[in-house]
């Protein structure tokens, strides 16, 4: 079993075998922070089932892949409305929804979920919605109450560990008493296996992206990667977007964000001609949407 440490995220092998049902306190070999963890019992019982929320079932059926090297099974949707449906026939331990999901806006998709007593304790788990490993070297600031998220090309490495921690409600802990075990950092075999799942991976991650929608027609495609694009900019810079919403300047505070957009658009686009506008006009209504969220929440409390 991986898991990763909360401080640093350095992956630790633990032995699921010996460990498994009990709750014990890490020592993380690289940063020294010490944390709480619960180690499910021995698979399959009980077996960890989560739920894939994607637009693309390709990309779905390869996170079901890396999932199923862990015995972890999955339940898939592709849209806001099957996977409350979903959440609520099949009540996973886990959810990873992607922030660009078609339907409703990932915010909107959350309140949803938090307010059904039956799901609001469910672990969610955000999935950027662009591929795009250098475009974000920051943490989100607020996860509109998902519990963690991930980039699609750290789905590979970081998502099981992701998985075990959220689902064994690991803690930062004060030094305990009693006896600490030292995590270990995977062997140089262990990483050369992630490395090389990443390698094989990632590659299918991305062409399933550049791929998702392949039968709608041109401007259907267009403003589906326009509005993907949106929904990455929103989490990533979500103080800036709320702070615009606040004081109606939004455009002017995302206008390096939204220029870049509207580039990796340019790339992305079904066909060549299409306008970069759509990345504006897509951020738009979520800022409208979004607006009327916060409306709603402010007049309910």
């Amino acid at each position: 079993m991986i898991v990763s440490c909360p401080a640093c995220s350095a992956r630790i092998r633990l032995d699921h075998q010996r460990l498994g049902g009990k709750r014990i306190t890490l020592r993380c070999s690289r940063c020294r922070e010490i944390f709480r963890i619960e180690i499910p019992n021995s698979r399959p019982a009980p077996q960890l089932k989560v739920l894939i929320a994607h637009g693309d079932p390709s990309l779905c059926a390869t996170v079901q892949e890396i999932l199923a090297r862990e015995d972890i099974t999955c339940c898939l949707c592709h849209d806001a409305d099957s996977a409350l449906l979903r959440l609520e026939a099949e009540l996973p331990q886990v959810a990873l929804i992607d922030v660009g999901l078609p339907g409703m806006f990932i915010f909107e998709t959350i309140e949803e979920i938090r307010r059904r007593p039956s799901l609001a304790r469910i672990p969610i788990i955000l999935l950027s919605a662009v591929y795009n490993k250098a475009a974000y070297k920051r943490t989100p600031t607020s996860l509109y109450g998902a519990d963690d998220y991930i980039e699609k090309h750290h789905l590979p490495d970081d998502l099981i560990p992701k998985i075990y921690r959220l689902t064994s409600q690991a803690v930062a802990a004060q030094r305990p008493g009693g006896k600490v075990v030292v995590g270990q950092p995977l062997e140089p075999g262990e990483s050369g296996e992630l490395n090389a799942l990443c390698d094989e991976v990632n590659p299918r991650i991305k062409e399933a992206e550049e791929l998702e929608g392949a039968s709608r027609d041109t401007d259907e495609r267009n403003r589906r990667i326009a509005r993907m694009i949106a929904a990455d900019i929103a989490l990533y810079h979500q103080d800036k977007l709320e702070d615009g919403i606040r004081t109606g300047n939004v455009f002017a505070l995302l206008e390096a964000e939204i220029t870049e957009g509207e580039r990796i658009f340019g790339e992305r686009q079904a066909t060549s001609g299409g306008s970069g506008s759509l990345v504006r006009q897509a951020l738009e209504e979520l800022v409208v949407r979004r607006r009327n969220e916060l409306q709603r929440q402010a007049s309910t409390r």
